[in-house]
């Protein structure tokens, strides 16, 4: 069997490599993998138990099993989960990896690479999160609009208004934006006046029901009334 080492020359940084002798009973982490964790090279002995208990807790079992099956069947592996680092930060990370065989089928080795993804993460996150923002601002405008359709059409108050749509969207089993996006584009297209917005939300219940039923099966119902 090789002699599993660190050379220096295993992925620094964002990038640490891992092997584990599984007769020795001994692992490797590179520079890079204890930097993944807050650790100065070699500042904690390399075990599996040190490797778990800086797993979240929430993915800790999941990753005890993976070593275990890597060490039991082998083949490649990889699973994404979280590290709590020295400084208690969460960091979202990749392993991936292989479990080696002898000439007799055992595993003897493990070897692999873990990436650092938090700042990808974080980035990915704030995006999502804008992306939400963007589209509820949308919504509400939209919303907005159609409340000031409905008010300029019947001459009732916003709140009647507002109230109108919701009636509409709850028979129609649509979402309120949706509701307030399709009259919009309708009387945008078609020219204002109460009786045109009106008959443009009856429509959109009717449409989004069966025949004679509304959206919870029972008798029509005035969407409006």
């Amino acid at each position: 069997m090789d002699t599993v080492v660190c050379d220096g020359l295993q992925p620094q940084g964002e990038v640490g490599h891992f092997t584990y002798d599984v007769a020795a009973d001994r692992w490797c982490w590179s520079d890079g993998f204890y930097a993944i964790y807050g650790y100065a090279p070699q500042e904690v002995p390399a075990t599996l138990g040190v490797l778990l208990a800086h797993k979240h807790p929430d993915d800790r079992d999941r990753v005890a099993a993976t070593v275990r099956r890597a060490r039991t069947v082998g083949g490649p592996f990889s699973f994404y989960h979280r590290v709590i680092d020295r400084s208690q930060r969460v960091r979202s990370v990749l392993s991936v990896g292989h479990g080696l065989t002898d000439g007799q089928g055992r595993v003897d080795r493990i070897e692999g690479f873990i990436v650092d993804l938090t700042a990808e993460r974080r980035t990915e996150t704030e995006a999502e999160v804008q992306l939400a923002l963007a589209r509820v601002a949308e919504n509400r405008a939209v919303i907005d609009q159609a409340k000031g359709m409905v008010m300029l059409a019947t001459g009732c108050e916003g709140d009647i208004a507002f109230d109108q749509l919701r009636r509409c969207s709850h028979h129609a089993n649509l979402k309120l934006h949706e509701v307030a996006r399709r009259l919009v584009r309708r009387v945008e297209a078609g020219g204002q006046g109460a009786d045109l917005v009106m008959t443009v939300l009856t429509e959109v219940v009717e449409s989004s029901r069966r025949p004679g039923t509304d959206s919870g099966g029972r008798p029509g119902v005035n969407a409006l009334g």
